[in-house]
């Protein structure tokens, strides 16, 4: 009897189960799209992307960043303009002969938020590619072409110290394809220019992105202020995401870290360029933390 009855309440027991299984595991339909933020309150989003613009158009530090944009296997939102920090002023593309769809697509929200998207020109590192005159002339018809079809804000470039011709065409041909509110950006040397054209760039975006120590930052910051004639408004100083910056003591800090700092305390000068952002993309706190960080501390009450 005792026997039954443990063999009844089993029986009752597997049945609830089932029960309760056939409960848990039943299929539901659950909707996977995904609403980017100007379509979940697109009212909301307008005033957010107001108060962005109104922000960067009043007096404060800029920061600056290069962007590997349209790689060619994309590994992550890090390649992708919209994944960029909504504060940041400008981004120049140093991929950007293969300007991508996703980058046009992207164009509108940079727009929008008020965020410059140049084209790089990176004859530093292309010399040799372009040291006929004739191939480097051309190459720069295809970038204005592209930065008037693709709504771009401007230019950015490079150059060898030692091609004074082949920088002089390069200004001279940015220069006169710039339309009203496009920007002509400088990154090295400024001594690499000619001193008549140094006073064509909207900004210089000093080179020293390899400087380990405070003291050497310093000096060259002086050097191109004083010696090169970059006004303190126009010059930037550059950090690498990663790198590391020693101060007077020899205390290690992130270079982006300090060197914000040291925008503030060296200058005042124009703002901070950050260089390789994209590995500091899997940020522990949140996507781009450290730029995030570097803005507010050059504009701590905006």
């Amino acid at each position: 009897m005792k026997q039954n009855f443990i063999f009844t309440l089993l029986a009752l027991f597997s049945m609830l189960s089932l029960v309760s299984c056939s409960d848990w595991t039943e299929t539901e339909a659950l909707d996977s799209t995904v609403k980017k933020p100007w379509e979940q309150d697109p009212a909301l989003w307008a005033e957010y992307t107001a108060t962005l613009r109104a922000y960067k158009q009043s007096e404060h530090f800029i920061v600056y960043a290069r962007m590997h944009n349209s790689p060619e296997k994309a590994t992550g939102e890090q390649d992708f303009m919209r994944c960029l920090p909504d504060s940041l002023d400008i981004v120049t593309l140093t991929n950007a002969d293969n300007f991508s769809k996703f980058d046009a697509e992207d164009m509108s929200v940079m727009h929008e938020k008020g965020t410059k998207v140049l084209y790089q020109i990176d004859y530093a590192a292309r010399a040799e590619e372009f040291a006929d005159a004739a191939a480097l002339d051309a190459y720069l018809d295809k970038v204005v072409v592209a930065v008037a079809a693709n709504g771009m804000d401007g230019y950015s470039f490079t150059t060898d110290p030692l091609a004074a011709d082949a920088t002089a065409r390069i200004i001279d041909r940015l220069a006169t394809a710039r339309t009203d509110g496009q920007l002509l950006v400088f990154e090295g040397n400024p001594l690499s220019l000619a001193a008549t054209d140094r006073a064509k760039m909207d900004y210089v975006i000093l080179d020293t992105e390899k400087l380990e120590n405070v003291l050497d930052v310093r000096l060259h910051a002086l050097h191109a202020v004083n010696y090169a004639g970059i006004e303190a408004n126009r010059l930037l100083l550059t950090a690498e995401i990663n790198a590391a910056l020693f101060d007077e003591d020899r205390t290690e800090h992130a270079a982006v870290d300090e060197m914000s700092r040291r925008v503030v305390e060296l200058g005042p000068y124009a703002g901070l360029a950050a260089y390789n952002i994209a590995e500091d993309y899997y940020h522990s706190e949140m996507n781009y933390q450290t730029i995030r960080q570097a803005i507010q501390t050059l504009n701590p009450s905006k």
